[in-house]
């Protein structure tokens, strides 16, 4: 959880401050991703295409 002051911050930011913010994060999220074993990078985007996958039917599901 973030702290009171943190989301303060955030909601000050100018929405080029925080995509700003994100890009960073998103880097940094990689960055460390790719500094894994190969097999676990490819077990934890297997686990992240399984969710979204399993996101995507129940969203298909609802529409029908």
């Amino acid at each position: 959880m973030l702290s009171k002051e943190r989301l303060d911050a955030y909601r000050r930011m100018t929405p080029a401050e925080r995509w700003t913010e994100t890009l960073h994060l998103l880097d940094y999220g990689w960055e460390m991703l790719l500094r894994l074993p190969h097999e676990e990078v490819a077990r934890r985007l297997e686990a992240a295409r399984r969710e979204r996958q399993r996101v995507n039917d129940r969203v298909a599901r609802e529409l029908a």
